[in-house]
């Protein structure tokens, strides 16, 4: 079975595929076991790692949310919620429409003996003591709300779940692009970061920019150096899904991408994440 992506439902929907509408179902039970507070925090394992999907955490909460593919082709949201009370919650989470209308990723339920059911996430660095995640958490259930943070789980987590730890990488390298003898192609188009990832002791940054090519800038005890990547080398697994676009949010109507902010723990705008919306890849 090809991989889903968290996002895979929200392209298609964007597409108009109705063979790509979300559904949910239950059936995570089994999973979890009511959550034990304590100064120890420790993030809970993906119940299922074969599938994509998130676990979102904090004070008085658990959350797992996982995408697999349903029967009739389309994608089935199994979600679970903890909230240390004697009966798990099991809402009909789906995706809000327009999906990332304000640059989060919202899902929406209701449930009859709790009311409305909302989780908020936000791309940026979270943390919880000293675990570190890729997204912010906000979950109201009914008249109660929580904050935590979440993180990506499944076989093929993107890249970007990890941007709080390349922040620093990718600002030394754009402060140096602008003075380094790769000044003279900042007038080819907006650079963008297309991948990061470690290499030892070293990270890579890896930007693009239209019309002029790819550069690897590699940041290791607080120096960088550029290498420009040759056309015929092909893509790192990854890369380009998605972009991020540091210290903007473009409009929702700029290009062929769906934009994703990213923040801070202040709420300040970092930058976006691009997701393509015009390569919709089919589920089967």
């Amino acid at each position: 079975m090809r991989f889903i992506s968290a996002l895979a439902g929200a392209l298609c929907l964007l597409a108009g595929l109705s063979a790509c509408a979300p559904t949910t179902s239950g059936g995570l039970q089994s999973a979890f076991s009511p959550i034990q507070p304590g100064p120890d925090f420790s993030p809970r394992q993906p119940s299922r790692p074969e599938l994509s999907g998130y676990i979102a955490e904090g004070p008085g909460f658990m959350l797992e949310m996982l995408f697999d593919e349903a029967p009739d082709g389309g994608v089935e949201i199994d979600t679970i919620i903890d909230t240390g009370a004697a009966a798990l919650l099991t809402p009909r989470l789906t995706m809000a429409e327009p999906w990332l209308a304000d640059g989060a990723q919202r899902y929406e339920g209701r449930l009859d003996r709790h009311g409305e059911i909302t989780l908020t996430l936000e791309a940026g660095p979270c943390a919880i003591s000293d675990t570190r995640y890729g997204l912010f958490a906000s979950l109201q259930v009914g008249g109660r709300a929580y904050e935590g943070c979440a993180r990506e789980t499944g076989p093929h987590v993107r890249w970007t779940h990890e941007i709080g730890e390349f922040l620093p990488a990718i600002e030394a390298c754009r402060a140096d692009s602008a003075v380094s003898a790769l000044a003279h192609v900042r007038g080819a188009g907006e650079r963008r970061v297309s991948l990061a990832y470690r290499d030892g002791d070293s990270q890579i940054v890896r930007f693009e920019y239209p019309g002029n090519g790819r550069f690897d800038c590699t940041y290791a005890h607080e120096a960088v150096r550029w290498r420009a990547v040759s056309d015929l080398e092909p893509a790192l697994p990854g890369e380009r899904d998605p972009y991020f676009l540091p210290g903007r949010m473009p409009a929702g109507n700029e290009g062929c991408y769906l934009y994703e902010r990213v923040r801070d723990a202040h709420g300040e705008t970092l930058g976006a994440l691009a997701h393509d919306a015009c390569a919709v890849t089919p589920v089967g």
